[in-house]
């Protein structure tokens, strides 16, 4: 699984920024020695090549329309490489697990998910069982959440900011980078799919991650951050020092929450 073209991710959608459901999970698999590639089907074509080549194919679905794309782009997978596994993770991979695994998917990972991707690639490679907290055919599990050791969410080989969401303020147009300081949510609003996952949980992402990505943001161009954390002030200190350590680093470059 070391091989490169063993390991291949997909982004489908995720409201016009540069996919942070490839950047964050490359970086756990990069950090482990493992050369994944990238590809963000709402910026770029899918290469049959990547497809016919890859071992372990996970499909980001952070979002009803992601998943309904991944869907669809799965059976394209399917088709092509029909030995690969395919999982589906992100926040809809547990909401749509029964329809998922009876359908298109070999296993979903819900929840804080990088950990228990990396896990499940590292089980192939290691001809081992599949982790606990994996869901596939015909094992049940839960979504995953538990604090991770975040890694530094990569970025290279993933199309340029300037091919993604800008903030247009005063009369001109700068490109904007998208992170996140937290996941899950204190709160259980009863319309939100973010509670059947987190319970009413979050999770921090620490800060030095957090301004490490957006200081490689700002590096590729980016002027404006948008933090996209279901609540950014779930955690008011956390957020603060985050905002603070924004501003004395960058003074220049502006956020929205």
């Amino acid at each position: 699984m070391k091989q490169p073209g063993d390991i291949l991710l997909i982004s489908c959608y995720e409201l016009g920024h540069q996919p942070l459901g490839l950047a964050s999970p490359l970086g756990f698999l990069k950090a482990a020695g493992y050369p994944a590639a990238g590809i963000d089907a709402a910026a770029e074509k899918i290469p049959s090549s990547f497809v016919s080549s890859a071992k372990f194919i996970g499909i980001a679905v952070p979002m009803h329309t992601a998943m309904c794309i991944g869907v669809e782009i799965s059976k394209h997978i399917r088709a092509i490489n029909p030995d690969a596994h395919l999982c589906f993770y992100g926040l809809y991979a547990s909401l749509n697990a029964d329809y998922l695994l009876a359908s298109v998917a070999d296993s979903v990972i819900g929840g804080e998910y990088e950990q228990p991707l990396l896990s499940l690639v590292q089980s192939f490679e290691a001809g081992d069982s599949v982790p606990q907290r994996l869901r596939t055919r015909p094992h049940a599990a839960t979504p995953f959440l538990k604090r991770l050791s975040f890694a530094v969410p990569y970025r290279n080989g993933l199309p340029r900011l300037t091919q993604y969401a800008h903030l247009d303020a005063e009369g001109t147009t700068v490109p904007a980078g998208y992170v996140e300081a937290s996941r899950g949510c204190l709160h259980t609003c009863l319309h939100c799919p973010i509670t059947p996952v987190y319970k009413g949980r979050f999770f921090v992402v620490p800060a030095d991650v957090v301004l490490a990505d957006i200081c490689q943001m700002v590096d590729m161009g980016a002027q404006h951050i948008t933090f996209g954390d279901p609540d950014f002030l779930n955690g008011p200190g956390h957020t603060l020092e985050i905002a603070r350590g924004l501003h004395s680093a960058f003074p220049k470059v502006t956020f929205d929450i």
